[in-house]
């Protein structure tokens, strides 16, 4: 599990330690680093945990050193420190000028990882499903996964290998939540959808689809002989929809509730702004399906623009079905006087409340309601 991260003059950051636990989500507004700190994380998964993190790969691409290190920086070194299982290995130079003569494109090991951290990576490595802001949206076929990559159950950074993971199901052998071999090792995971007695992959997804989309359906079809995967749609009685029929918010959530139902207990799930193309109902539940896998034992990393999202997260608590202490909200601000951002850590109670308001962020329903109640601009 990630523990800790810990930035020094690393992009809008001039030193900011984040400590994690089994969801955390990061708000606020835009261009204010809500994507950093996983941007960090993603150097270090991108390579590997390899004595050089390359600033440029499939899971970011942040460009060349100029444009990580800190603008206002007063000093010339940065740091990426990730701590692990208790083990703390980190990245980065000591100096700006000679990082650059080495090489602009890639940070060095200042700690690197320890004989001892390498179980602990691979547990991450081997068990994690990252997904970008830009997903794979509406598409009539998909193509296959090349050789390499994570692992064998990697639905790519923008969620395009979904469809051939899911035609596994109804071609070479059954799928379960939590990734699990057999169904009577599903029956407690907190994942499962209410209204669903079956514990397959495939159904489960269908369930918490239709609280996106009502009526929804999915099958999925492998086509070796062409390289190629479909995602074929049922919707209310209406038989083999294509894609474009059926709108950008499944299509973009397919992935993500793919990923979190299937994980299994102790992976790493990440996600960029889980919340697009969906209404403000579908990012509720997908808030709540967030909290849930976080439950069963999950590793969850959100950035999000949505209070819909994390309100669907602090409902879980509410009703009990999520303990409060496993969720962890930054709010990410700017700081103008020190120049650079800030992150105020937020929990949340029993009761599903939140021990700081994040201001400019979960209050513009209000103000829009009271300039419509008084007519005057506050």
């Amino acid at each position: 599990m990630i523990n800790k991260l810990n930035l020094y003059n690393f992009k809008a950051y001039k030193d900011e330690e984040f400590e994690f636990s089994d969801l955390t989500v990061f708000c606020g507004n835009n261009s204010v680093g809500k994507s950093t700190a996983i941007q960090a994380i993603s150097l270090a998964i991108q390579s590997y945990f390899g004595d050089n993190l390359a600033l440029n790969g499939d899971l970011v691409e942040l460009g060349y050193l100029d444009d990580v290190h800190h603008q206002n920086a007063s000093k010339s070194n940065l740091k990426v420190e990730l701590e692990i299982d208790s083990h703390v290995m980190s990245w980065g130079y000591r100096d700006l000028d000679e990082q650059d003569n080495e090489s602009n494109k890639h940070l060095s090991a200042l700690n690197p990882p320890s004989t001892e951290s390498q179980q602990s990576i691979r547990k991450i490595l081997e068990n994690l499903q990252f997904l970008q802001a830009e997903r794979y949206g509406p598409r009539n076929n998909y193509e296959l996964s090349k050789s390499g990559g994570f692992h064998n159950d990697w639905l790519g950074a923008k969620g395009e290998f979904t469809s051939e993971l899911l035609s596994r199901a109804g071609r070479s052998q059954r799928l379960f939540v939590g990734g699990v071999n057999a169904s009577e090792e599903v029956s407690n995971d907190p994942r499962l959808h209410p209204k669903e007695v079956q514990v397959s992959l495939v159904k489960q997804i269908d369930a918490w689809l239709k609280e996106i989309s009502p009526g929804m359906s999915l099958t999925s079809k492998l086509f070796a002989e062409a390289s190629t995967a479909v995602n074929v749609f049922e919707q209310n009685g209406n038989k083999s929809l294509k894609p474009h029929n059926v709108g950008f918010g499944v299509s973009y959530a397919l992935s993500i509730v793919t990923a979190l139902l299937y994980t299994r207990k102790g992976g790493l799930v990440i996600i960029e702004n889980p919340e697009a193309h969906l209404h403000p109902r579908g990012q509720s539940y997908l808030g709540r399906l967030i909290a849930l896998t976080a439950e069963a034992g999950v590793q969850v990393i959100v950035e999000t623009h949505s209070d819909h999202l994390i309100n669907g997260i602090r409902i879980m608590p509410r009703l009990e079905k999520v303990d409060c202490g496993k969720i962890r909200i930054y709010q990410i601000i700017a700081d103008i006087e020190e120049q650079c951002s800030k992150a105020l850590p937020i929990t949340v109670t029993e009761q599903g409340e939140l021990s700081d308001w994040p201001e400019q962020f979960f209050d513009q329903q209000l103000i829009d309601m009271d300039i419509l109640m008084s007519g005057q601009e506050q």
